[in-house]
């Protein structure tokens, strides 16, 4: 089917639905409206009813006071057996009903009633010949209010709303006066002698609307007086609820005195549904037929032959940019083709080159490399890595963004001396020859004349780049390590960028501002044996071909065994001469540090059970593990899994930490270390005084041990500054609260020497070798302190440690 039948197909039925639904959203605005205007209207009649109410309630109260004020009342109300009063204030109070101001007002009745609660005055009569009448429901709400000042009730004069007989709505207002009080003076209510001053009035508009919708079918209205409590109400008008109700529509008005309920059926709009159809049915209709005539006339030749076009650009041309071109047309179509070309344009630009210094990225010159390889000459052809030392130093002190601009300085001063090298020398430039490598690594391929012109050409270049890098106001001067490659010794995809990365490293082991590392056969050598051990790391792990030893910790004060320290070796590397000093970093460098670890664990725990059972064993046990582990969310939960399963406290358990490995303090780490002492571990700080930052790392680590690194117990009864440095380290452990373990202790001055200075704990060849597990468990139960120490050179302090003397460092 072609697309010009599928577009009407789908758009005739499309657009006959939305001009539906469309046409219903408006019959139901349109509806709404109408609900609305009408429900408006009549909030508008009742609110200004209730409003007209209010006024007319505060007219009945002004009324009463002004009556209640008079000289009149109160005469007659102070001599009230003088017949002559009560005709003087009847005849005021008709007169003030008669006034023009309060005739708008309908009619009013005013009522006195005096003490004894008998009616003395009422205009309830329509001659003065009548005897005095009160309504029999003004009587009631009259004597309510009497007996309950009789029996000291609160006295309410908010007013009293009721509807008469006629089903007219009425206010009844009354006021106590005292003949001896002020009006309003609350003792009154109290008093026996006063009077009872009633006006009572009607409310005309509430009256009116109620009598207009009684006999509606359609509309129902509904009044209630609402309670007032304590004579205190609000004179502001508010609307409750306004909701459909199943058919109906509902509203709740509220006054300070009246609820007025209206409901609207639905009924009374079916004139204005049937009126809304019609003119939404005929309205749509034109409107559809319109958009129909629209559509044949004009998408056939605006929209379907371009798009055709550009349809079949798309599916010769795909994502290569050489298949398009441009379009000068303003349509959308053509504006639609321009931005799919520019959008590949872009889309090939950020895959293939960084953004930030506009270099080839990385993948990009993988791939470049591959065509090289594949189609060039490699001879004389080298690949050169660029590493700018201590990079993030910049970022720290002056912010990424100048360290970015940075980047880009440094990207555009190798380019350009790259592209300007190869002219000159008559080779080829391209875009993908010069890319970032990594954060702060800028890789190329430079050709060379000679061979054995490559050292001096790189020097050259790294004079350049060295210089001074000028951004904003700051000078930067590049230290940098490089690494190079020669094309030809390729022989597989991977061995490249391994030899690279080797060079690298060599490269920047060199401290000078400047190092250079030229990829060589001693390196080769080392990428085997690396690739030779890492191989058989993983078959080791799987199959758990490792064994431990353990060598003996003494006590720095006596000599008695205090615990032993855990160490690995495995039996299939050691016959290729590799131990865990090399093992151990190419298994962190390869994922496999945590399968070793645990293995330790296991192992060393297992032992540290049966050594326990057999002998009551209640040394410590050290348990070397990676500072990776620090970075192991589950190293603690693993950890305690061990000793729960095999019911071992942790109390003497302690988890040295490599100092050579440790990770930078964090959060985490810090965290972790933190669980590990929660849970009653202890921590030991392993080769301490060999990495830069171990004096830093003391400081924000909680650890409860520190190991002095071999490298200085060796030099410590030789001349020179490393016994200074010794003391120093024993005295800031203590002064940490960590005790103090001197390994590596190989003679009896070195031995003498960390006692006599307050060395907590000894381990070392010349004290014990490490010992396999039974050989281990015939030692503690052989082993004489008093043997070593006649090795001692120094007969006092054998002496000493004999009768239990020198223990600063004691262990806790």
């Amino acid at each position: 089917m072609s697309l010009y039948k599928k577009l009407y197909l789908l758009l005739l039925p499309a657009l006959l639905l939305v001009f539906v639904g469309v046409g219903y959203a408006v019959y139901q605005h349109q509806l709404a409206h109408h609900k609305q205007m009408v429900l408006d209207n009549m909030v508008s009649r009742v609110n200004s009813a209730l409003s007209a109410s209010e006024y007319e309630q505060l007219s009945l109260a002004a009324h009463a006071n002004d009556i209640a004020t008079s000289p009149q009342f109160l005469r007659y109300i102070q001599n009230s057996n003088g017949p002559s009063l009560l005709s003087t204030l009847e005849h005021s109070v008709l007169k003030s009903l008669n006034q023009s101001e309060n005739d708008r007002f309908g009619v009013r009745h005013v009522f006195i009633l005096d003490p004894a609660f008998d009616l003395k005055l009422s205009t309830y009569r329509t001659s003065p010949f009548e005897d005095l009448l009160i309504p029999d429901k003004i009587y009631n709400m009259a004597f309510d209010t009497y007996t309950n000042l009789l029996n000291s009730g609160k006295f309410v004069d908010s007013g009293q709303i009721y509807a008469s007989l006629t089903g007219e709505l009425r206010y009844l207002y009354t006021i106590a006066v005292d003949p001896s009080l002020i009006l309003r003076d609350r003792r009154a209510q109290r008093n026996n002698d006063r009077y009872l001053l009633i006006v009572d009035g009607p409310l005309d508009q509430l009256s009116n609307i109620v009598s207009e919708y009684r006999n509606s079918e359609n509309i129902s209205l509904t009044i209630e007086p609402l309670k007032v409590n304590g004579g205190e109400h609000s004179n502001s008008m508010e609307i409750d609820t306004l909701a459909e109700e199943g058919k109906s529509l509902s509203v709740l008005m509220k006054s300070s005195h009246f609820q007025v309920e209206v409901n609207i059926a639905e009924e009374a709009f079916d004139d204005a549904k049937a009126k809304i159809i019609m003119t939404t049915s005929i309205y749509f209709s034109l409107v559809f037929i319109g958009i129909l005539i629209v559509v044949h006339a004009v998408v056939h030749k605006q929209l379907i032959s371009p798009l055709k076009r550009l349809v079949n650009d798309v599916s010769t041309g795909g994502l290569q940019l050489r298949y398009f071109k441009r379009s000068d047309g303003k349509s959308e179509v053509d504006l639609i083709k321009n931005a799919y070309i520019d959008s590949l344009t872009e889309l090939k630009f950020e895959a293939e080159f960084d953004q930030v210094t506009k270099l080839a990225n990385r993948r990009s010159f993988f791939n470049y490399l591959d065509l090289r390889l594949n189609s060039y000459s490699n001879q004389n052809c080298f690949i050169v890595c660029w590493d700018i030392k201590e990079f993030r130093k910049i970022n720290d002190l002056y912010g990424t963004d100048v360290g970015d601009r940075v980047l880009v300085k440094f990207a555009s001063h190798l380019r350009q001396m790259i592209s300007e090298h190869q002219a000159a020398s008559g080779f080829g430039c391209n875009d993908y020859s010069i890319a970032r490598f990594g954060g702060n690594q800028f890789i190329a391929i430079v050709e060379i004349d000679a061979p054995n012109q490559l050292v001096a050409q790189i020097k050259e270049f790294n004079k350049s780049l060295s210089s001074n890098l000028s951004v904003d106001y700051f000078n930067f001067r590049a230290r940098m390590a490089t690494a190079v490659f020669p094309l030809e010794s390729v022989g597989n995809d991977e061995l490249w960028h391994k030899g690279i990365t080797e060079a690298m490293r060599e490269a920047k082991s060199d401290n000078s501002d400047v190092s250079l590392c030229v990829y060589n056969q001693e390196l080769v050598d080392k990428l085997e044996r690396r690739d030779m051990i890492t191989k058989m790391l993983v078959k080791c792990c799987d199959k758990g071909d490792f064994k431990l030893r353990f060598m003996p910790i003494f006590c720095g004060t006596n000599l008695h065994v205090d615990g032993f320290e855990t160490l690995i070796f495995c039996p299939t590397l050691r016959d290729l001469g590799v131990g865990p000093d090399e093992f151990i970093p190419i298994a962190e460098q390869n994922n496999l540090i945590t399968k070793i670890d645990y293995w330790v664990i296991e192992n060393a725990l297992n032992y540290y059970k049966k050594l326990v059972d057999k002998t009551n064993y209640t040394g410590s046990i050290s348990i070397n593990v990676s500072a990776l582990e620090l970075y192991n969310r589950k190293f603690v939960w693993s950890v305690k899994s061990v000793i729960e399963r095999l019911d071992i406290p942790p109390e003497n358990i302690i988890i040295e930490i490599t100092e050579t490995s440790y990770v930078k303090s964090s959060r985490l780490t810090i965290e972790i270390l933190g669980q590990l002492r929660d849970m009653g571990f202890k921590v030991s700080l392993d080769d301490f005084g060999t990495g830069y930052t171990a004096f830093n790392q003391l400081l924000h680590y909680p650890v409860d041990e520190l190991k002095i690194d071999k490298s200085f117990i060796d030099k410590i009864i030789e001349p020179g500054n490393d016994k200074e440095m010794v003391n120093s380290m024993i005295a800031l452990g203590h002064s940490c609260g960590s005790l103090v373990v001197g390994e590596g202790v190989e003679s009896a001055e070195q031995c003498e020497y960390l006692i006599n200075h307050n060395c907590d704990l000894l381990q070392g060849y010349f004290l014990s070798m490490p010992l396999e597990g039974d050989e281990f468990l015939e030692f503690i139960q052989s082993y004489d302190p008093e043997v070593t120490l006649e090795k001692l050179p120094n007969q006092a302090t054998v002496y000493s440690l004999r009768q239990g003397q020198p223990s600063q460092g004691k262990k806790a």
